[in-house]
């Protein structure tokens, strides 16, 4: 079972599960490329943000929660 922790549970809605561009689906990837950030962002820059599929927050930077 996949242990669960604060860097991968979604900062807008609480969803348990941020996924890599490489643990999208199809149709995943395909909602993730008409979203705002598109244009903000390459494809290759994209690749390394994370994204929750159930609100569509996309993660541009991974925030260091060591203080």
């Amino acid at each position: 079972m996949e242990s669960l922790s604060n860097e991968n549970i979604c900062p807008n809605c609480g969803a348990a599960k941020m996924k890599t561009w490489d643990e999208l689906n199809f149709e995943e990837k395909f909602i993730v490329e008409r979203l705002p950030a598109s244009a903000d962002y390459t494809r290759r820059e994209r690749k390394q943000h994370r994204f929750c599929v159930k609100c569509n927050f996309e993660e541009t930077e991974r925030q260091n929660l060591l203080a």
